[in-house]
């Protein structure tokens, strides 16, 4: 992502293998930053940039959002889904021209959602490309004041509902405007940012989830990631029918647990202490002080149960309130 080893040169340290990075802060360390202005390189995430002029009507093929209706500088989450409904990823997608779009979405998942786009794309006037190195991400919590925009070579911004931005940068611009930023935010790393992502109630697929979930189990529709008056996109007929026809089994839900010796990983199965018939999986989960937090889709049968056993551990869990109406 924009050479942010380069960037950070020795205050930070990368995994590759999690595709994470830190600055050495720790969960116990979480609940006194809620407070504070932080910066978070999002490492963990990946691009792909849609150029053409058939990239709108190519995505409101494709996507579950309304692509017609994002004006240039706007953004909006969304998913990408097979044909049979299940989300092969989800996104934010920014219009940054007329006719030229990025979607951000997991780095585990860039490749293969590339792979299944070009399938389709092949019948408009679009190209496709992984655009992770040409651009960065920065997460920005408790906004940074003071800052003009040319401080800040943003070529994008998402807000979120929580007061959280993200900043989509041109990767000639990403060591001036973290410099401008960690000037007056604390640098937080990737885990810190999923913990406001699992509070926020936003569950994000990654490589272990792909083709797990439809869309309303990660409760994309109170989010405004699923529109039901576009038209025809693939997987839509599924995704409608569940709104219109069916009854959703399975929500998302935010839980705290006992703090795990290893945390579980995404798509992590969970049963109810008593059966042996899994009930649903993790989405994601992150460390809080003495807690782990968790965004885990689970039958409404399984959220009233004070017990869950989660990846092999029994554990009593406790439900927090989501920021929105499931």
């Amino acid at each position: 992502m924009a050479n942010w080893q380069g960037c950070l040169g020795d205050i930070a340290v990368f995994s590759e293998e999690s595709l994470s990075l830190s600055f050495g802060e720790l969960p116990t360390q979480y609940q006194e930053l809620l407070g504070k202005p932080t910066v978070t390189p999002l490492y963990h995430q990946g691009l792909i940039v849609v150029d053409g002029i058939d990239a709108s009507r190519f995505l409101q093929g494709q996507l579950t959002c309304d692509v017609f209706k994002l004006e240039v500088g706007d953004s909006q989450p969304g998913a990408c889904c097979n044909p049979k409904g299940r989300m092969l990823a989800d996104f934010y997608l920014y219009r940054v021209s007329e006719h030229r779009y990025v979607l951000q979405l997991h780095r585990s998942l860039v490749a293969q959602t590339l792979e299944h786009l070009k399938k389709y794309a092949v019948f408009f006037k679009a190209t496709l490309s992984d655009a992770t190195e040409q651009f960065s991400l920065l997460g920005l919590c408790n906004c940074v004041k003071n800052l003009k925009d040319s401080d800040l070579h943003y070529s994008a911004v998402r807000n979120l509902d929580d007061g959280r931005q993200i900043l989509l940068i041109d990767a000639i611009g990403t060591e001036i405007s973290w410099q401008a930023l960690s000037n007056q935010a604390t640098p937080v790393g990737t885990e810190y940012w999923q913990l406001l992502d699992i509070q926020a109630g936003l569950g994000h697929i990654q490589s272990d989830t792909t083709d797990l979930f439809i869309p309303q189990m990660l409760n994309l529709q109170s989010v405004d990631a699923i529109s039901f008056k576009k038209g025809c996109y693939t997987g839509q007929e599924v995704i409608a029918r569940m709104k219109y026809l069916g009854k959703l089994k399975r929500h998302m839900y935010w839980i705290t647990i006992p703090h795990m010796d290893s945390l579980p990983g995404p798509g992590a199965p969970c049963y109810l202490a008593d059966s042996g018939q899994s009930i649903g999986n993790v989405v994601t989960a992150v460390r809080n002080g003495e807690n782990d937090e968790l965004l885990v889709v689970l039958t409404d049968e399984a959220i009233s149960s004070a017990y869950l056993v989660i990846d092999g551990v029994r554990s009593e869990i406790t439900k927090n309130d989501l920021p929105y109406s499931i």
